[in-house]
């Protein structure tokens, strides 16, 4: 679900923009109907950092594309509790 807002709500009640990031995910901000700006929670700017991150690193977009090409298996998570 996309949740939106018209920047002149925006600039009446902003704090209603944190929280309904905060509980969303993400808001975004409205012009004459083009969104032209986003809201994001705090989870979701360290999601995309998790992601981002995970992206800068070629070994591990390596063995990623080997597991996706059938060439690679994983471990259940399991074997972390020997």
């Amino acid at each position: 679900m996309k949740t939106t807002m018209t920047i002149s709500r925006l600039n009446q009640n902003g704090s209603a923009a944190v929280r309904l990031a905060k509980k969303q995910g993400q808001v975004a901000i409205t012009e004459h109907g083009e969104t032209v700006a986003f809201i994001l929670s705090a989870d979701k700017v360290e999601a995309l950092l998790d992601t981002l991150e995970v992206l800068g690193d070629g070994q591990a977009m390596k063995n990623i594309r080997a597991y996706e090409a059938g060439k690679l298996s994983m471990k259940d998570v399991a074997c972390l509790d020997d």
